[in-house]
């Protein structure tokens, strides 16, 4: 039980240094950060964990497993949460819905994502990067999916198909 405290330090040290990286330095791709932070965390717990309970019996090194895929687990959910809720569209909703009373009616809401360009406000945030990290290419009005975007559009349907047990949502 004792063990557990290990990757439980390493996540919340993982969450001080996002949320100060976040709060801070405002990098306008933190991801690096967040995958340095949690990379760097899991070779100190790894040297923690040797130094306390040294590798001596399969146990001992099914426990570092354990330990080290917890603090990574959880640390992935923290840096998933991070970009939900910084930078996702629900999140960014929810932001302008209690800042601006004004967008509360539907039809406003509806048309303060209408943008002033070709493409409407959500898709120009997500477009570019989803370009520059080469998962769409972009010629001219057409868009087609790279190599990589089809294997992620391919695995999201999956894991739409395997989890949603036909109760609705995802993908249909």
């Amino acid at each position: 039980m004792i063990r557990l405290l290990l990757p439980l330090v390493g996540v919340a040290a993982f969450f001080v240094l996002s949320w100060a990286t976040v709060r801070v330095l405002r990098p306008r791709d933190p991801k690096r950060f967040f995958l340095v932070y949690a990379l760097a965390l899991l070779v100190a717990a790894t040297i923690v964990y040797v130094s306390l309970w040294p590798l001596e019996k399969i146990d001992d090194a099914l426990g570092l497993a354990s330990s080290l895929l917890v603090q990574l687990l959880v640390c992935l959910t923290l840096w998933n949460a991070f970009y939900s809720l910084l930078w996702g569209f629900s999140g960014s909703m929810m932001y302008d819905l209690f800042n601006d009373e004004s967008l509360r009616d539907c039809e406003a809401l509806v048309k303060s994502y209408a943008g002033d360009g070709v493409v409407d406000r959500i898709l120009a945030r997500r477009l570019p990067n989803l370009v520059r990290g080469g998962w769409v290419e972009s010629q001219g009005q057409t868009l087609r999916l790279r190599p990589k975007g089809r294997v992620l559009a391919l695995g999201t349907l999956a894991c739409f198909k395997v989890f949603s047990l036909g109760m609705g949502g995802g993908v249909k």
